[in-house]
């Protein structure tokens, strides 16, 4: 039933970019004129949508999460930076806020990633490859 609910949404995805893509090449402007933003706007929230149905591996986690520490913490310098007095700006404590849960999912994701590392990390060292055998003594001159 989801991957049926799935094909469903691809469908009316590409529709509505089909849509988009006549209006635009008729000279209507995409962000102005009601229709296209209606089509915009279903469009998005279409993407939206298919994007909850399908979830990301972690590694995407991982990218997402560090992309946006990195934008959270530019826009945060941008804010701070030469301002004396920065505990007054609602903005900032937003950006904190924003911060401080962005890095509780990526430690999360870390602990997670490790956690799986741990698993196959044993799993191949446990069948140990065969010691190397020395060489052979080369045979001593008998004595007479």
């Amino acid at each position: 039933m989801a991957d049926d609910m799935k094909e469903k949404l691809k469908k009316k995805i590409t529709d509505l970019r089909d849509q988009l893509a006549r209006n635009e090449a008729a000279g209507k402007n995409l962000k102005v004129d009601p229709t296209c933003r209606q089509l915009r706007k279903t469009l998005k929230r279409t993407q939206r949508r298919l994007a909850l149905m399908t979830p990301l591996s972690l590694e995407q986690q991982q990218t997402r999460a560090n992309r946006m520490l990195d934008l959270i913490n530019k826009r945060l310098s941008d804010l701070t930076q030469g301002a004396k007095k920065v505990q007054g700006n609602p903005y900032v404590h937003s950006m904190r806020k924003k911060l401080k849960s962005v890095n509780k999912k990526k430690k999360k994701l870390d602990r997670i990633t490790k956690k799986l590392s741990e698993k196959a990390g044993p799993a191949a060292p446990a069948v140990p490859a065969a010691p190397a055998a020395p060489p052979p003594a080369a045979p001593e001159p008998e004595k007479k």
